[in-house]
């Protein structure tokens, strides 16, 4: 069996795919198999290179210049979803549809307001035409405000007039960038390479254009306007180097840097780190409570009192006393050493903090080794990708700071050879001023680096991952590295990969009943791609089932369908997001909300079950010719919940029914329960609804074929009712009497197919992964 990490090897066609769609490939990825993935020896081109799964990147400042005496420019490599700024800049579209790249990162930082903001915009004065300058809040991200430029697009084949157009809109776009910010008295405004990417604006002469419109803005500035730093900043190398050049050309050699950025290795952090495969530690100075990972780690009394240690004082004090109001509500009288409470983060930016509790009396091994383990464990369970720990046990407790920096290192690494799941980030956060600490902790990451290099400390041998550093066809060949929460979504995504990657179709067809939700921007997209990719793009939809037809070259239909996939898995996202919130009202307004739980940082969570506890389903299965490779129980409390009013309102006994789907939608039914677009059968004989069978060998080929590597089934309980034969027309049950307000629960075929046309009479219990059959059809 694959473990949770592989390679998948590029051809040429695939590279030339993602040099022009590499965040839609990690967004489509992560929404269709809930998977990351990094992309090595595969240079930007017009790529994005902003995705969740690469390390976070160190901010570093290589040119900094006062040009007049009220500006300043500079060049930076960090991420613009963490820069601190008054404004960020983000190089938009004509429609504002952050789909991808940073337009996408920076929504996914900030929330959903900024793109709800943006269609407002389109909404009110439609288009953004060329060169055009308009703001929205900034929600979550540490900015005041987010600048959506829309700079000039060329085509890949561009002629000199055409570049020349291009030019001047670009130059135009930067100049408004500036008067906006000048209008709104800023002080600080953050530019990326604008058109540079998927818009295939030429870098060199990108960064030749910024930086020559920033001096001749200065030069025109009135002298009592306030002072304004312009930041051209951006996270990859090259960007960076051409931002850096055209400086240096235009404007001379750059002002003394401060001290903590004359680093001169611009790719690594200025801290020792450990590459661990799917792990990564980092060693890093700064203030805890200012860290911007997903978790936070602290250590508390068992009076629960955060205002009495350093770290839990300074993290209170950030976050606000809901936090202390939070701690107390989950964990009634003295906590117990040893156990793990999350709050949220509050004022923070991480999403949760672990408070692990601490008052001596477990020893140090405790907290080194068994409370930083399980803070580790309780982050993948909850699907965190990032997480700070202070140095634990250096403050009241008084550990020896050699101890502390040897036990949390080597329990990493430790760790890290038994997980295989997605990359995970791991920082050890050190206050500046406890200079021993550093060192400590520097001494002890250095010693185990050295170790790993000279190959000393080896992975475990359960560990059949390749590294780059296996070969030299790894090192050098383009590829991509996917990571995965278990091996069967591994082979989902790698099978996937190799098929959208290896362009060679001139018609391909996406099957997904999503396009029943797309907007009018994502329409206007779809009309936006057609003439990007010079593809043809048609949607269909018949007996139930609809999606995309796409036509063109090759390597254009393989772009245009990663757009696509990705566009569809967003919206499939918002969907998911707006059923939750209406799952949640309605409960509410019930009475019922307060009875359910967050588990994790999800609605619901799926417990696998070991060969003992799904014998019984295995025997079942296997008389249908079915052989189960495993079983998960579904938890969602909020969806329970409906089902029981829902069985209170019905007063029927459920029936256990049983229900085929393509992998991607397996997790938004444990989500948000069963939909008519989820999984529609071949044929809808008996009405437009929701489909259940009670026969297993029925199941195998009354959903249509897919290329799933598996076959997924859930196992439901539905509440079936009354019921009556259905017929092809009916969108909702017939009527049950003379009373057309009174109808029918479902519908059915008279024995083994029942429909209804309502999700919340159906609760999913199980998802069984079964293996395909080579002489057989699957849904």
């Amino acid at each position: 069996m694959e473990d949770g990490r592989t390679f998948v090897f590029l051809q040429p066609g695939g590279t030339e795919v993602l040099k022009q769609c590499r965040a839609e490939f990690y967004h489509a990825l992560e929404g269709k198999f809930q998977c990351t993935a990094e992309i090595h020896n595969l240079e930007d081109g017009a790529a994005s290179s902003f995705s969740r799964s690469k390390a976070p990147i160190v901010p570093e400042i290589v040119y900094n210049k006062q040009i007049s005496k009220n500006m300043k420019l500079s060049v930076w490599k960090d991420d613009l979803t963490t820069h601190k700024v008054d404004a960020v800049v983000n190089a938009a579209n004509e429609n504002l549809s952050h789909g991808a790249g940073l337009a996408l990162a920076l929504c996914q930082a900030g929330g959903r307001m900024i793109q709800d903001q943006s269609y407002d915009i389109i909404k009110q004065y439609g288009k953004v035409p060329t060169g055009n300058v308009v703001e929205t809040l900034a929600g979550n991200l540490p900015c005041k405000m987010i600048l959506h430029a829309v700079g000039p697009y060329v085509s890949p084949s561009r002629t000199r007039t055409e570049l020349a157009k291009a030019s001047y809109l670009l130059q135009k776009t930067i100049w408004n960038i500036l008067t906006k910010a000048n209008f709104d008295d800023l002080q600080s405004v953050a530019i990326p390479a604008i058109s540079s990417g998927i818009f295939n604006f030429p870098l060199l002469k990108c960064a030749d254009i910024i930086v020559n419109t920033v001096k001749d803005f200065s030069e025109k500035r009135k002298p009592e306007a306030r002072i304004l730093e312009v930041r051209l900043v951006n996270n990859d190398d090259p960007s960076v180097r051409q931002m850096q050049r055209a400086c240096s050309q235009t404007l001379g050699p750059g002002d003394p840097l401060p001290i903590q950025n004359q680093v001169n290795v611009p790719t690594r952090s200025p801290f020792p780190s450990l590459d661990l495969g799917s792990m990564t530690l980092y060693l890093k100075k700064g203030a805890i409570e200012m860290e911007t990972t997903d978790v936070i780690v602290d250590t508390v009394g068992g009076d629960l009192k955060l205002s009495k240690g350093q770290v839990s004082c300074a993290l209170l004090n950030n976050a606000g006393q809901n936090m202390q109001q939070e701690i107390k509500s989950i964990k009634r009288g003295y906590a117990h050493e040893g156990e793990i409470l999350a709050t949220s983060g509050w004022k923070l930016s991480c999403k949760e903090v672990y408070h692990i509790v601490c008052d001596g009396t477990g020893g140090p091994d405790m907290i080194l080794k068994v409370a930083l383990k399980e803070c580790l464990r309780k982050a993948i369970a909850d699907g965190y990708k990032s997480i700070s720990f202070p140095a634990l046990g250096t403050g009241n407790l008084g550990l020896p700071k050699d101890k502390v920096s040897q036990s949390m290192t080597r329990t990493v690494m430790e760790f890290s050879k038994t997980y295989t799941g997605p990359k995970m980030q791991i920082f050890f956060v050190i206050f500046p001023k406890d200079a021993e600490t550093l060192k400590a902790f520097e001494k002890e990451i250095d010693f185990n680096s050295r170790k790993l290099q000279s190959g000393q400390t080896s992975r475990s041998t359960n560990d059949k991952s390749p590294s780059l550093h296996d070969s030299p066809e790894l090192r050098k060949s383009p590829c991509i590295e996917v990571f995965a929460p278990s091996s069967e979504a591994l082979r989902e995504a790698k099978s996937w990969s190799y098929r959208i990657l290896n362009p060679t179709l001139t018609c391909l067809k996406i099957y997904n009943n999503n396009i029943m939700h797309l907007s009018q921007k994502d329409h206007e997209k779809l009309m936006f791609l057609q003439n990007r990719f010079n593809v043809i793009i048609t949607e269909f939809f018949k007996e139930g089932r609809g999606g995309i037809i796409i036509n063109g070259g090759q390597v254009s239909v393989s772009c245009a369908a990663l757009e696509v996939e990705a566009m569809l898995c967003q919206v499939q996202e918002d969907f998911a997001q707006s059923e939750e919130k209406e799952m949640l009202g309605n409960l509410d307004d019930l009475g019922q909300g307060q009875q359910i739980e967050r588990m994790s940082n999800k609605l619901y969570q799926k417990i696998l079950l070991n060969d003992w506890e799904s014998k019984d389903k295995m025997k079942i299965f296997a008389k249908h010719g079915l052989n189960i490779v495993k079983v998960e129980k579904i938890e969602n409390p909020s969806l329970k919940e409906i089902f029981v009013l829902n069985c209170k309102r019905i007063q029927a006994k459920p029936k256990q029914l049983y229900q085929c789907v393509n992998t991607q939608f397996c997790d938004p039914i444990c989500r948000v329960g069963f939909q008519r677009e989820y999984a529609p059968p071949k044929e809808q004989k008996y009405g437009a609804g929701i489909y259940f069978t009670s026969d297993l060998t029925k199941a195998r080929f009354f959903w249509p074929e897919n290329e799933d590597e598996y076959a997924y089934y859930i196992e439901a309980q539905v509440l079936t009712g009354n019921d009556k034969l259905g017929s092809s027309d009916l969108i909702v049950p017939p009527p049950n009497g003379t009373d057309p307000l009174v109808r029918y629960d479902s519908v059915t075929n008279g024995r083994d197919i029942h429909v209804i046309f309502n999700g919340q009479q159906a609760y999913p219990e199980f998802l069984i992964t079964c293996k395909k059959q080579d002489n057989a059809t699957y849904c």
